[in-house]
């Protein structure tokens, strides 16, 4: 058989090639933190992936802080394929036609079925910024302001601002403009890609999403009972109020500096004037008293997000190659240690099909780890 031939049937060829298209293929998921498990896991099935280190510094001579106790459990709640077949024609190609014809376009859809689940943490995000009406360095220094506020590290090279594609547009149109952006202008008009601005690398994402507001008839509520710190369900009335709050809203309890979200997975009805069981993230940074006044920010719009890395996590372990050993298909489970990455591939023959198939899939879970290290860019 032609060696150009062989890595047709090779499960390692594809699971290492669609390796290195999946990581060029990510978006948001190429910024965030990424962990991963090397041994073979399940759907369902928790996994423990290092948390970025926080330290104290402490009068000396201090205690050793633990950093083993930094520990993320994640749950690997997500198994997505994709699978094809080779026809008698395309294995005659060489390799280099299989990874550009299938392989590719596979692993593009994993991928942005990836990016797709990340994006949807921005509803974890309690903080934002109403972009201009036009687009502006204000918008920059609006959101870039809220995250220096809230002590995100702004110096580390780890900022990311994702943007939808009005925005996408609207930065590509101002940092276009050579009065502003100097030389930089022309890498603008020539590739599209806005680049690194006040911090913030920039970067247009198709898979961005868009926050859907309740229906709560009121923005003026006020907390229902008195409710502890660190309490992550509260309940909320007013005088009048029919309506939903959904997950993503977002409100301030005045007299706490912190902004917090609704967390429901399902909308909660207003009933007797009241939201009762009103699930809430982060969990609150301090008491609350009866009748304290809440206001809610109710806005549909595009989730735009500003974000340090290690707002949100990505974790990943190799499915099992079992099926390799149980002579019916050949399996390659891979890890790649730097990235995080890991896929399975598998191929076999389907003799009422006169084909080969070829299957891609990838085990992984994603969880907002810090939403006060984020801020949305409302548009």
């Amino acid at each position: 058989m032609p060696t150009n031939v062989l890595s047709v049937y090779d499960p390692y060829f594809y699971a290492n090639e669609g390796l290195i298209a999946l990581e060029a293929s990510l978006g948001m998921a190429a910024r965030v933190h990424r962990g991963y498990d090397k041994e073979s896991k399940a759907k369902g099935s928790t996994i423990e992936i290092r948390r970025p280190g926080t330290f104290v510094a402490q009068d000396a001579p201090s205690s050793d802080q633990n950093v083993e106790a930094s520990g993320i459990e994640m749950k690997l709640d997500y198994w997505k394929e994709v699978k094809f077949s080779l026809t008698d024609k395309e294995l005659t190609f060489t390799g280099q036609e299989i990874i550009t014809d299938h392989i590719r376009p596979a692993v593009y859809a994993l991928a942005k079925d990836i990016d797709t689940r990340l994006n949807a943490l921005a509803d974890y995000v309690p903080w934002y910024v109403d972009a201009q009406a036009v687009t502006s360095i204000d918008d920059l220094t609006g959101v870039s302001q809220v995250m220096f506020e809230n002590k995100v590290p702004m110096d580390d090279g780890n900022l990311s601002l994702e943007v939808g594609s009005t925005l996408r547009a609207g930065f590509q149109k101002l940092f276009a403009n050579n009065n502003l952006a100097g030389g930089s202008a022309r890498e603008v008009l020539k590739t599209g890609h806005i680049g690194n601005w006040l911090g913030f690398e920039i970067f247009g994402n198709q898979n961005v999403g868009s926050h859907v507001k309740g229906t709560c008839s009121v923005t003026a509520l006020a907390v229902n009972g008195a409710f502890a710190k660190g309490a992550t369900t509260i309940n909320l009335d007013a005088a009048a109020v029919t309506g939903t709050l959904v997950f993503g809203d977002s409100f301030a309890i005045t007299g706490d500096a912190q902004r917090y979200v609704v967390v429901n997975s399902a909308p909660v009805t207003a009933s007797g004037n009241a939201f009762t069981g009103v699930q809430v993230y982060p969990p609150l940074a301090q008491a609350v008293a009866d009748n304290a006044v809440v206001t809610v920010s109710l806005m549909n719009f595009t989730n735009n997000l500003a974000f340090h890395s290690h707002a949100f996590a990505l974790g990943m372990a190799p499915l099992s190659d079992i099926g390799e050993k149980l002579g019916n298909a050949k399996v390659a489970s891979v890890v790649d240690t730097r990235t995080g990455l890991a896929m399975r591939s598998r191929i076999w023959y389907a003799p009422d099909a006169s084909a080969v198939k070829v299957a891609l899939d990838v085990l992984y879970g994603v969880k907002c780890l810090d939403g006060n290290l984020a801020c949305r860019l409302r548009k």
